[in-house]
This record gives structure tokens, C-alpha cells and sequence, in this order.
């Protein structure tokens, strides 16, 4: 069924640029998946990075999270991820009044969650009401999908429309991700450190049979599920009968086991290890991640990043092409800006480029000399600036010794701190650092507020409103897409020229398969959903 849409919805993301879509998804050389004909059965073997720290995809949105939580529960709406445009999933249509403060939803009849209970108005309604209730410090991204929610009204049996006290065109987004996902009314009334621990019960086309945060989340499929997305490449029951997440922190142990048939899909492999997997009965497959590039966010708060100068000299000292080069993929770009070029709306900015002359030029201009060992100083106090990472990452750990090493080149002592989960979570709370390294990947231009915005996560610390923040709000809630795409770009290029944001590199989703895996598809986040996969028997 074709969406109900006003004609402003219309616009508002009508399109990606071509590139967007031309690099919307690719596979390697060599090897590729599964084919023929779908087969029903089997179990697949995911291999993980990290524990699970919580399962609950209202209150968390890490990578492993998003990976499990996606396959056992649907959101009101799909994203395509090659155009950016929205397609029916648990809701057959949609409105959207003019500025963008009304949405109203028509849900799909004979929905039911895994526990058996119906999908109605008053569920949809309940979990928005459950996710402002619990607060940001509970719910920090989807309230942020949320904000300025006003409440939710229950128009007839089939209909529910959700209003805010502003514009805000970007929810139309967050209602197609897991993290405004619709979770059932039981589940809303456990506590959520419970729900953490998967307590919950979904729409999706699988269940949680077992969860062991440390060790492996088992899913299986649903009898009876039948509202998958539009977007989808088949209907009816998921293909699989079990999917096994395994997490497995060592990339060296996933790569192994995915050798020797343990593991079907290692979801985080190590740059290096990629081109090993592109024949010989495997396939890599990768896509740019969209929203928040990774960036360096400077601390607004500590006294060196204060100095704009600084700032600057960390931009302008970092080269991007000897990163992507030197220690990435064949999936991974070079910025063009802070959002990445498969974010909808995106447009390339200026002052990205490498610079070491300008840098130096800047640095001496203000006041910060080279010192015996090559590491400058002003008034007694060496140029030395803390970067925390999390060691998680594939690609992390390389890129920013490598980062390290070019801004030593120019006077810039770079403590690098990789840190794991828990340890960062720590830090970022207490501000002990100079820059925080970031990605935020969503398929929606609003990714720089919510991360930058200093009246949303404003990981930058900055203590009032920016004129960049004005920009930021004003095309949070614009749904003129030609409008809102200047205004996005505004934004992004005033970031870059006050140096509140230092892109290193467009980071892709890449994964690394057994050639026994067929229907692999990302989902517009770049995240997996398992629905359409299945494993050719042996």
C-alpha cells in the first residue's frame, strides 16, 4: 500500500544525492553469497565485539544492541537505505500537517507481540509516553528523537497521532529505527534495569529465547509473523530458525572461528583481516555509515580547547587521505564535512583539508613555540591534549596512533587513551578529556545536533547557545527539504570553521561472511537485520 503522505511530507526527503546511492551498499571481489532460491531452516552464528550491556533498544544504542534489538521488534516505518525515503512497516500510512508538529499513523490490523498481546493506538501511545517518562537519563537518544513531545492521542481503533509543542521533521526518522521500536505493555511496566536483561517482548520476527549479557543472545523465529516491511524481499515467517549472537572480544578469535565454520558473520572484523575474507568461501560486505562521521569533539570546557587557535591546529593537522589510506578499508572515505555523504541532505563543506604549514603558522602566531623536544609550549605549559577512544572499534586504535603521530609532526602532544565500555561511559560523565572521539550513526542530518547541539547530548560541553546552535535547532523542525538542506549545510560548514567538530574519516560498516549466507541486507543505519537472510545447507 502506497503511504499517505501530505504534499510537505513529500518533500521533505525526497532524495540522497546520486552518490549516496552509489555507495548505498558493495561487496568485495571474489566470493559472493549464497544463491538460488531462499532456504527455510538452520541457524545462523553472529559474532559480537562486545558484551551486551543492555538489550533494551529504548535505553541503549550501541552497535551490538541495535544488531540484536532490530530483529525482535518493528518500528511504525522502514527507511529505504538506498534513497532515504520511508515505507509502510507496522504502519500502512501516514500524515504529517504543515509544520510538522502532528503526525498520525493508520497501524496495520492483526499485529501481535511476541507474548501474545495486540498492537492498538494505546500501545503506541504508551511507549512514547514510557520513554519521556523515564527521561534522558534513562532514554538519552530516543527522547532526543522525541523532543518537544507534547503526548499522544488515540484517534479511532486503528489510528494514533503524536504531536510536540514544535516543529520536529526529524522524528519522522527516528520512528523507523529500533530505538523508538514498540516494545509490549508488559514490557513498558518492568523496571528497566529488567528490561536490560532482556525482559522484553517485541513485534519483530524473532524472540529472545536466552540472554547471557557476557557470553550469547539466542533469538527464534516467531510462528505466525506477517507485517514485515515494505521494504523487505519476501513476507510471511523470517527464513531462519535460530539466530545465535556470540560475543567473541577478540578479533583475532571471531576471525578464526568464522574459518572454521563456529562463527557465519563476524560483525567487527579487523581492517587488516578484511581482504583475507573476499574469496575462498567468504564475502566482506560494506556500506558508509550515515549521520556523525567519526569526529574529534573538543571539550569546550578545558582551557586549551577554549583557545579556537588550537582548534584549529588539530583541524588542519590531521591527514585524512594517508588515514583512509594507511589504516581503513576500501569501504571508508575521507570527510567531506561532519555528516557523511550517504547522510540525506548532505553537501560537501570547505576547510577540511590537511594543512601542517597553515597549522604551524597558526600555532606560532599564537604564542605556542617548540620546546626542546619538539612538543610546543606557551607560558611554561606544553600543548598536550587528552583523546579518549573506545579499544572496541576496528578501526580506533590504528587511526588514532596514526593521528597521534601527525599532529606530534607539528607541535601537538596527543595522549591517546583507549578505554572499554565502561571506563568511557565514566569519563565522558566526569569531562576528563580534551577531545571526545565520536561517530553517531543515523540516517538523518539532525545526527550533528544531537550529538553537537548545546541543547541536546552537547558532548562538546559548551557552556550557552552558539550562533551555530541556532542553525542547529532551526533545521531540526523545518520540513522544506531545499530549506532545511542550506540550513544543514549552514550548520555543518560553521562547525567546521570554529573547529567544534575535526572529522577523521567516514567509517562504513563492514562485515565479513561465510559464503553459506544469503538475503544479507544492512538496514539504513547500517545495522543488521536478519529478517530476509537465510544459510544454504550443507
Amino acid at each position: 500500500m502506497t503511504p499517505r503522505m501530505s504534499r510537505r511530507r513529500a518533500s521533505a526527503f525526497a532524495a540522497i544525492p546520486a552518490l549516496s546511492i552509489a555507495l548505498a551498499a558493495c561487496s568485495g571481489t571474489g566470493t559472493t553469497a549464497a544463491e538460488g532460491e531462499a532456504q527455510t531452516g538452520g541457524e545462523l552464528n553472529v559474532g559480537l565485539n562486545s558484551s551486551i550491556a543492555c538489550l533494551d533498544p529504548h535505553q541503549n544504542a550501541t552497535n551490538v544492541t541495535i544488531f540484536v534489538a532490530r530483529n525482535i521488534t518493528d518500528s511504525l516505518i522502514d527507511q529505504d537505505p538506498e534513497t532515504g525515503d520511508f515505507s509502510p512497516w507496522l504502519a500502512s500510512a501516514w500524515t504529517i500537517n504543515d509544520d510538522a508538529t502532528a503526525f498520525t499513523f493508520d497501524l496495520k490490523p492483526d499485529i501481535t507481540f511476541s507474548d501474545g498481546t495486540p498492537l492498538t493506538p494505546e500501545v503506541v501511545k504508551a511507549n512514547f509516553d514510557s520513554i519521556v517518562a523515564d527521561g534522558p537519563a534513562i532514554s538519552p537518544l530516543a527522547n532526543n528523537y522525541l523532543a518537544g513531545y507534547a503526548g499522544s492521542t488515540v484517534v479511532d481503533e486503528d489510528t494514533v497521532e503524536v504531536t510536540f509543542s514544535a516543529p520536529n521533521i526529524q522524528f519522522l526518522q527516528g520512528a523507523s529505527t529500533v530505538t523508538l521500536g514498540i516494545l509490549s505493555p508488559a514490557t513498558l511496566e518492568v523496571a528497566p534495569g529488567d528490561r536490560c536483561q532482556g525482559n522484553l517482548a517485541g513485534l519483530g520476527p524473532f524472540d529472545i529465547s536466552s540472554f547471557n549479557a557476557q557470553q550469547e543472545v539466542v533469538l527464534s523465529k516467531r510462528s505466525g509473523y506477517n507485517w514485515g516491511s515494505d521494504l523487505r524481499e519476501h513476507t510471511g515467517e523470517a527464513h531462519l530458525d535460530t539466530i545465535n549472537f556470540r560475543v567473541v572480544p577478540e578479533a583475532s578469535v571471531r576471525s578464526g572461528q568464522l574459518r572454521s565454520g563456529e562463527l557465519d558473520i563476524d560483525t567487527i572484523p579487523l581492517t587488516e583481516n578484511v581482504p583475507t575474507f573476499e574469496d575462498n568461501g567468504f564475502y566482506v560486505v560494506g556500506r558508509p555509515y550515515p549521520g556523525l562521521g567519526v569526529t574529534l569533539i573538543p571539550n569546550l570546557q578545558r582551557p586549551l580547547m577554549q583557545d579556537i587557535n588550537v582548534r584549529k591546529a588539530v583541524l588542519q593537522g590531521i591527514d585524512r587521505e594517508e588515514i583512509v589510506s594507511g589504516v581503513m578499508t576500501e569501504y571508508d572515505k575521507v570527510p567531506e564535512g561532519l555528516i557523511t555523504s550517504v547522510t540525506p541532505l548532505f553537501e560537501p563543506v570547505d576547510g577540511v583539508a590537511y594543512d601542517p604549514e597553515g597549522t604551524k603558522s597558526i600555532l606560532e602566531q599564537s604564542g605556542w613555540s617548540l620546546g626542546a623536544d619538539g612538543i610546543r609550549v606557551k607560558d611554561g605549559q606544553r600543548l598536550t591534549i587528552v583523546a579518549p577512544f573506545q579499544l572496541a572499534s576496528r578501526q580506533s586504535a590504528p587511526a588514532m596512533e596514526l593521528v597521534q603521530s601527525q599532529l606530534a609532526e607539528i607541535g601537538i602532544d596527543l595522549q591517546i587513551r583507549p578505554l572499554d565500555a565502561g571506563e568511557l561511559t565514566a569519563t565522558q560523565t566526569t569531562g576528563d578529556y580534551d577531545l571526545w572521539y565520536t561517530p553517531f550513526h543515523r540516517s538523518e542530518p539532525d545526527a550533528m545536533r544531537s550529538i553537537l547541539g548545546q541543547s541536546a547530548q552537547n558532548v562538546g560541553r559548551a557552556p550557552e547557545p552558539r550562533p551555530v546552535d541556532a542553525l542547529l535547532n532551526a533545521q531540526f523542525g523545518d520540513p522544506n527539504q531545499d530549506s532545511r538542506k542550506q540550513t544543514v549545510t549552514e550548520a555543518d560548514q560553521e562547525l567546521i570553521d570554529q573547529a567544534y567538530g575535526i572529522p577523521l574519516f567516514e567509517l562504513a560498516g563492514v562485515m565479513t561472511l561465510s559464503d553459506r549466507v544469503g538475503g544479507f541486507a544492512f538496514e539504513a543505519s547500517s545495522r543488521l537485520n536478519l529478517y530476509d537472510t537465510w544459510v544454504a545447507s550443507s
